[in-house]
């Protein structure tokens, strides 16, 4: 017999999902390969392990065997661009590339003996990711290298003579490379590359070029402009066609140039032409498709920050949903097995991210490999995601509406008082170029499961939505970001979601700096918020700037060419540090010592703001951590932190 239901005050329930679980239970699982040799169906993984300190170790799946294959000394990690991706890949006779984040050294592990080999002579000003082994001469490997010996830093593609361990320059002079792939015969190799000002969601272009031998020859454009057209993930099929995925429909879409072929094919699938089929690409390696045959594609998409699988007949351009539950595919996180099977790292709506093995015989089918979490819980303890559409009401720019995702407050043994509303969270993710998307997150659960209402703030600019969309945020970020979740606020309100005196507002990184900048020009709304490891000062944060994001800012503030004094007077008008006396609700600072990306001075100079403008600020430093915590320590410890806030601010 079920116990009766208990009527408490929100944010008091208990729940089993604790800080520890989160913190000491759980992996990230980063990247996947998978040794295609018949007969062979190994999957190989990168984890991400808090309970290591952050290390990301190698694991062999192998029919129902599980094995570390990364000795301890070793961690899986790149740091090119400072997001890094692209730490392994796999060669044609099943050795695994990677690595490693202690020692910038590439190394070769044999699955079997479990010992790396160094492929280089490592040197600490020297980093390489997103790695591709020549398919028959297999000393061979093309790489991204990023040489920070120089100033301003150098990115090129080189070639990597394994026996020797010389290293030779494929092709440099652009400010940025990425997916350098082989042909599946050797004889060609694509690329894509692109230049400041731009991201690689701006403008792009893909180049391809014959290689013979640690020579390439000069590489020919396919596709792409510069600040027009985002170029991603372009990949050989096994017939020697060229994929790729470009935004110049205005979403992201599947290209394709046959062997021979002076012209390029839209992969047209009717209903699917607003829907992405790339990501934004932070990180090095992004694998949202694959080729399962010459004939057939198996492909992730979103549409309205929700993803779904594809089965796409090349032949006559139609597709088949995969019905899996999938609403979201993690940005590396496919590849091939067989003809008919593939792996997969995504979540549904009431299952965390996890990776799979999918068979698409008929009936299709998923076979669960690893969960990111190893504590079962049950279903109905999960908040189900409701996706909203709000109308703008607040900032200078009102037309069109924003979009979110809301979880209601949620546990089975508990109910609110009557006539309550519960206190609101609303998350802002950081980027600011991403999404959430409505996939399982237990971290999100930990505040619903405990009577808190939650938000994820899809706002202007977000992917997910197409171009439009994420471009509304180029020149206006400061301004339509935080008046978004202004509005999100105002539309849960309107529809009695909330208790209007009890909303917080949390946030990381660029979503830390819309944290600050919102409790700045819209101080009413909030009883309290927490910033992780955030922005305050936009002028000084351009200023040591890395190269990656070193035009980023400048992008989503002003038009180029702004005259100098108009760009000072910008940073200052869009900086919370300047406004810091705006801020009348309390708020948390949770900062990394050895954040690279928003170094340690930004949230120690707002807490000096704050306090002498007479806030309420509280600032806890985390050392060695950067920029996202990783340590078991660093994640229970943060955990913990925001839920004393919120205790103190909203309830």
């Amino acid at each position: 017999m079920s116990s009766a239901v208990q009527i408490a005050d929100y944010g008091k329930w208990e729940s089993p999902i604790t800080a520890e679980l989160l913190s000491g239970y759980s992996v990230t699982l980063n990247e996947v390969q998978t040794n295609k040799k018949p007969k062979t169906g190994a999957i190989y993984v990168i984890e991400g392990r808090p309970a290591e300190n952050g290390r990301c170790c190698i694991v062999e799946y192998l029919g129902s065997e599980t094995t570390d294959i990364l000795p301890e000394g070793y961690n899986a990690r790149s740091r090119i661009h400072e997001y890094g991706g692209g730490a392994f890949a796999i060669g044609p006779n099943g050795t695994l590339i990677f690595t490693d984040w202690e020692t910038n050294g590439i190394f070769a592990l044999s699955p079997s003996s479990r010992d790396p080999k160094p492929l280089i002579h490592a040197k600490s000003h020297l980093c390489f990711a997103d790695f591709s082994v020549h398919p028959i001469h297999e000393q061979w490997i093309l790489a991204v290298q990023e040489d920070r010996s120089l100033s301003p830093i150098q990115n090129s593609i080189v070639a990597i003579e394994t026996t020797t361990k010389e290293t030779f320059i494929a092709t440099q002079g652009a400010d940025f490379y990425s997916h350098p792939r082989f042909n599946h015969d050797g004889t060609e190799i694509c690329w894509t590359q692109w230049n400041h000002p731009d991201m690689a969601w701006n403008g792009t272009e893909l180049f391809r070029a014959t290689w013979n031998l640690g020579t390439v020859a000069l590489g020919t454009k396919i596709a792409g402009a510069a600040g027009t057209e985002s170029i991603c993930q372009p990949r050989w099929g096994p017939d020697g066609t060229i994929f790729f995925v470009s935004d110049r429909s205005g979403y992201w879409q599947l290209y394709r140039m046959d062997p021979g072929a002076e012209t390029l094919e839209h992969v047209c699938l009717k209903g699917l032409e607003t829907s992405d089929f790339g990501e934004r690409e932070f990180w090095l390696g992004n694998c949202t498709y694959v080729s399962l045959t010459s004939s057939t594609i198996i492909s992730s998409y979103t549409k309205n920050a929700t993803s779904s699988l594809v089965v796409i007949d090349l032949d006559t351009n139609k597709y088949t949903e995969l019905p899996l539950g999938f609403v979201d595919i993690q940005h590396s996180a496919i590849k091939r097995l067989s003809d008919s099977s593939f792996v997969v790292i995504g979540a549904s709506s009431k299952a965390p991210r996890s990776l799979y093995l999918v068979e698409i015989t008929e009936p299709a089918f998923k076979k669960l490999i690893k969960p990111s979490i190893e504590v079962e819980l049950p279903e109905v303890l999960y908040s189900t995601p409701q996706m909203i559409e709000f109308p703008r009401v607040y900032g200078e720019f009102r037309s069109g509406s924003g979009h979110a995702i809301y979880l209601p407050p949620n546990n089975p043994a508990y109910q609110g008082p009557a006539g309550e509303q519960p206190p609101l969270i609303v998350s802002l993710h950081g980027g600011p170029t991403s999404h959430v998307s409505p996939g399982l997150q237990l971290e999100t659960q930990y505040w619903t499961s405990r009577g808190y209402a939650y938000v994820h703030v899809n706002y202007a600019g977000s992917t997910g939505y197409g171009r439009a969309y994420r471009d509304l945020l180029k020149q206006r970020w400061g301004v339509i970001d935080d008046a978004d979740a202004a509005s999100c606020v105002a539309h849960l309100i309107s529809l009695s979601y909330v208790n209007p005196a009890k909303i917080g507002i949390v946030g990381a990184s660029a979503g830390g700096y819309t944290v600050l900048q919102a409790l700045c020009v819209y101080p009413d709304i909030w009883a309290g918020g927490v910033s992780y490891f955030g922005i305050g000062n936009l002028k000084a944060l351009a200023v040591m700037m890395h190269k990656f994001e070193s035009y980023y800012v400048n992008q989503l503030l002003f038009p180029t060419g702004t005259p100098l004094e108009d760009q000072a007077r910008i940073f200052e008008e869009r900086s919370p540090y300047y406004k810091a006396g705006n801020i009348a609700s309390p708020i948390l600072l949770l900062q990394g010592t050895e954040d690279t990306v928003v170094p340690p001075s930004q949230a120690i100079g707002m807490e000096r703001m704050i306090k002498e403008t007479g806030g309420t600020v509280k600032l806890v430093l985390f050392e060695g951590e950067g920029h996202g915590f990783r340590q078991m320590h660093s994640l229970k410890t943060a955990i913990l932190l925001e839920e004393e806030w919120w205790r103190k601010t909203l309830l």
